[in-house]
């Protein structure tokens, strides 16, 4: 038997967009958040920029956010060997809004998670989106619901769906659509023991792509190495020594792999993970828009994956609010208002990315640098 849920707003996908979405629209709506997850998984270490405060403390979340010490460490800044040999440093002690951090990826997502569940919100996982059919002033959602005792199957009625999926854009690809993607880069990373003091975030350009290192929580500290999937060294993702010689080839880095580490048991390989440039061909449509990655997902070069993310849930709920569900007319304006901020985001990305990689030039023969020196463009239909 289909057991039925109704919502105004059914939101797909409990990532940072995802739930930021979540909270911010039931201060309106009936809110119901779907993942196909009981929880999120191990991912790259990442920094939240010092702007994301001002999203946390509108929904009321900072002071507790601040208190996790287990979630995050100040983000100082960033040291970079990028276009010379000559060593950079961009910091963040004069920045208005504070430091930023370095996350504990996970944590921080499934604190989110915990955030959503203390406002009452309902939730729904670990679900998987099945089907959608479109009504006149909504959608039908059906999904299969993993509990305790059996698979079951849920319908969804609601008047408008967020696709916060990330790149797999589970609800737009259910519709036909396509990603544009502009490149093959993804990111090879692991996490180590690291007791060193050196509090900044490290990049490094190299001649199969680029190398990233920052402090983690718990003394912990996160290292990837950036290529083409078609460029990745065979059998690299499954061999920590091998990764670990690349990486004191950078003259940065070397302080920070100690001899004999890959054999300590202090030091994890994790794999492979996306880390290209894509986009949706339609961002959004009839009573239904994409938020963060399953709209565009960004090269980590740009380190604003994850506030884009918190950004466009928060102007896309204010949308909402402000033009409301029932209206035909206003969930086109709200349409058109979401393609135009998405737009304007990917634009000013490509902008940003063509800029920084051209800064690169050491090595011309170099598979990797050769396609970054010729930027494709990629825009919404």
């Amino acid at each position: 038997m289909t057991q039925v849920k109704h919502c105004q707003i059914a939101i797909i996908g409990a990532g940072v967009a995802g739930c930021i979405a979540a909270l911010a629209l039931s201060r309106h709506f009936q809110v119901v958040l779907i993942d196909k997850q009981p929880a999120c998984p191990d991912k790259v270490g990442e920094c939240l920029p010092p702007a994301a405060a001002r999203i946390l403390r509108t929904l009321n979340l900072l002071k507790d956010f601040e208190q996790r010490q287990d979630l995050h460490i100040p983000h100082y800044g960033m040291q970079s060997r990028w276009g010379s040999e000559q060593s950079l440093i961009n910091d963040n002690l004069s920045n208005p809004d504070g430091l930023g951090w370095q996350l504990n990826r996970a944590g921080f997502e499934n604190w989110l998670r915990e955030q959503v569940i203390a406002h009452g919100i309902e939730t729904l996982w670990p679900a998987r989106l099945l089907d959608a059919q479109p009504g006149s002033d909504g959608w039908l959602l059906y999904l299969a619901a993993q509990t305790q005792a059996a698979q079951q199957s849920i319908a969804i009625p609601c008047h408008f769906v967020i696709d916060a999926t990330g790149r797999h854009s589970a609800f737009a690809t259910k519709l036909g659509l396509k990603r544009t993607v502009l490149d093959k880069q993804i990111a090879l990373w692991a996490s180590l023991d690291c007791a060193i003091k050196n509090q900044l975030a490290c990049i490094e350009a190299s001649e199969q792509g680029w190398w990233y290192s920052a402090r983690l929580p718990a003394q912990r500290r996160v290292l990837a190495l950036q290529t083409d999937s078609d460029l990745l060294n065979k059998g690299l993702q499954h061999d920590l020594a091998q990764f670990c010689r690349l990486a004191r080839l950078q003259p940065g880095l070397r302080a920070l792999l100690p001899q004999g580490i890959e054999q300590s048991g202090t030091m994890q390989l994790h794999g492979v993970v996306s880390a290209n440039s894509t986009c949706l061909t339609q961002p959004a449509g009839h009573r239904w828009a994409a938020l963060g990655d399953a709209a565009c997902s960004f090269d980590p070069l740009s380190s604003q994956g994850m506030f884009n993310a918190m950004a466009t849930a928060m102007q896309l709920a204010n949308s909402l609010s402000e033009y409301g569900l029932s209206d035909a007319n206003a969930a086109i304006e709200v349409t058109r208002l979401h393609q135009a901020q998405i737009k304007s985001v990917w634009q000013h990305y490509l902008n940003h990315r063509a800029h920084y990689y051209a800064q690169e030039r050491r090595w011309p023969d170099s598979p990797y640098w050769q396609r970054r020196q010729t930027h494709k463009n990629a825009e919404f239909s």
